[in-house]
């Protein structure tokens, strides 16, 4: 069964390499769309919210303010305080930050592995900046959208949640131990150089799912799929297209076509459910300590009821917005700028050098 399976992985990868060479024009394509949005998007939005998830973890600031909030925690949803801090975190720090960090706890001791993995499908969202940066503002150039997308998504992770504290109540809970809040140099170099090694890692699975874009192009795979759906549900063959390519990496949603509001509930769908490309972003993080089978059934369900939350409140939106259109405004829209991004790489790999040698430097000491 083994060599069955080595097989079929070898055979698989020289077939996509074989793809790669000679299908280049659409995954150059798909490469050069994934690397803009990294450049665009990715970073900007999510560098800092993960070196600010380390310091928090690293500095006991979680679990002081779980302190705080412990009873609240176990009233809402049957969980300690630090873990309510991580899943109010999760919802507008980024989607691998709340893995990140729940695997942190679970290391450390703190919760058990069953009640970490299923943890990982209600501590998880896109986050504000992902929201507007990415969807709200290029695609329906409304923030009213964005609000929209929180709420929903945010309302199917409350609902999951209080659906799971049946469960998390059983576990005795006793009260929380006093922490101590320290913050230290080398602790805010260290979680820096270690969101530079996240972004590197996220970066590199959007640009991987930019490639399996371009193949499933290439061979007709993808064009069969948005055919399917753009029968079932009417909608043109390019925006199916791109649907399905936003179910496989969810930064795929800032291309879809500019202003039409109706597509609201699917792109909530989309965020809410975070696609292939988050899910081998958690499954990176947790490197086989933490089962991703649970994340991926909560994460399915949770799609479902943020399109269903979305349906619900759409209309009220969509009035207030038809009022907006009727008064045109000029605006003037500027195209971001990778540079900044391009420079926050350059200094991360540079501090990522001076700890190394600075680690080694420690080793010769000693």
């Amino acid at each position: 069964m083994k060599k069955t399976k080595e097989i079929f992985i070898s055979a698989f990868l020289i077939l996509s390499a074989l793809l790669c060479i000679f299908a280049g024009e659409p995954i150059k394509t798909a490469v050069s769309a994934s690397i803009e949005r990294c450049l665009l998007t990715v970073i900007p939005s999510l560098y800092a919210m993960t070196a600010i998830s380390g310091i928090l973890m690293e500095s006991g600031t979680v679990s002081a303010a779980g302190r705080i909030l412990h009873k609240a925690g176990r009233f809402l949803f049957g969980i300690d305080g630090d873990i309510f801090v991580i899943f109010i975190f999760s919802a507008i720090a980024g989607y691998p930050i709340g893995a990140k960090m729940l695997l942190t706890s679970y290391t450390s001791g703190r919760i058990e592995k069953k009640e970490a993995q299923l943890l990982s499908g209600v501590c998880f969202g896109a986050g504000p900046a992902f929201i507007y940066g990415c969807i709200a503002a290029p695609v329906f150039h409304s923030p009213k959208a964005g609000l929209l997308i929180i709420v929903s998504s945010s309302a199917a992770n409350i609902l999951l949640a209080a659906f799971l504290s049946f469960y998390l109540r059983r576990k005795g809970s006793g009260a929380p131990e006093r922490a101590n809040v320290y913050l230290r140099s080398d602790m805010l170099s260290d979680c820096v150089a270690s969101a530079g090694k996240s972004m590197c890692n996220i970066c590199f699975a959007v640009i991987a799912f930019g490639v399996i874009s371009g193949l499933l192009i290439s061979t007709g795979i993808l064009p069969e799929i948005a055919g399917l759906i753009e029968k079932l549900t009417d909608r043109e063959f390019y925006t199916s297209a791109k649907l399905v390519c936003s179910a496989l990496d969810v930064t795929a949603v800032s291309t879809l076509p500019a202003g039409d509001m109706t597509l609201l509930p699917a792109v909530t769908a989309l965020v809410s459910f975070g696609g292939a490309c988050v899910f081998m972003q958690i499954s990176a993080i947790f490197r086989g300590k933490l089962s991703l089978a649970p994340a991926v059934i909560l994460r399915t369900a949770a799609a479902f009821l943020s399109y269903g939350i979305c349906r619900i409140l759409l209309p009220l939106f969509i009035a207030g917005e038809t009022v907006t259109a009727s008064v045109p405004a000029a605006k003037i829209h500027q195209q971001p700028s990778p540079v900044p991004s391009l420079l926050l790489i350059i200094m991360t790999g540079m501090l990522l050098s001076n700890a190394k040698k600075g680690g080694k430097l420690r080793r010769q000491h000693l």
